[in-house]
């Protein structure tokens, strides 16, 4: 292969790998200024609670674990913690197994309110989806599964 050869390949792959990330992201940003507002006007939360009380839902019942799992400083997800405590979504409580930790669970409340958001998140990504042919719709679904599954493999 001559150097032209190789530089016309290079280019290529660029110009792939650019037009992947910027409509990855492209995509991610739309849906999350176009949910933000409804989570917040139906919902009463924004986008990062709605992850809290999933990461809680999901096991991540210790503050520290949240704040790993969200890549936030404790301080942060303190905060957030206190705005879902205050609003009655979650509870604290001692750790039966080591005084000295907090735990926190949802309660039905605050599980209702991550069901209700599921339920517009869901809308607004199949609303999206349904933008493509359902046999295109296919193939897309399992190519970006396939996709996310390598990237986990590592």
């Amino acid at each position: 292969m001559n150097e032209e050869n190789r530089t016309d390949e290079r280019q290529g792959l660029w110009e792939e790998s650019s037009t992947f990330l910027r409509n990855l992201h492209g995509l991610n940003m739309s849906i999350v200024q176009q949910l933000s507002p409804i989570l917040e006007q139906q919902q009463g939360i924004d986008l990062r609670l709605y992850y809290i009380l999933h990461s809680i839902d999901s096991g991540a019942v210790y503050p520290g674990v949240i704040a790993q799992e969200m890549r936030l400083p404790n301080s942060l997800v303190t905060k957030h913690l206190d705005q879902l405590a205050d609003r009655n979504f979650l509870e604290r409580s001692i750790d039966s197994l080591d005084s000295r930790r907090i735990r926190v669970s949802l309660t039905e409340a605050g599980r209702d309110i991550m069901n209700g958001s599921d339920e517009i998140l869901a809308a607004l990504v199949r609303e999206r989806l349904a933008r493509i042919p359902h046999a295109r719709r296919s193939v897309f679904l399992a190519t970006l599964v396939e996709l996310a599954s390598h990237s986990e493999k590592k």
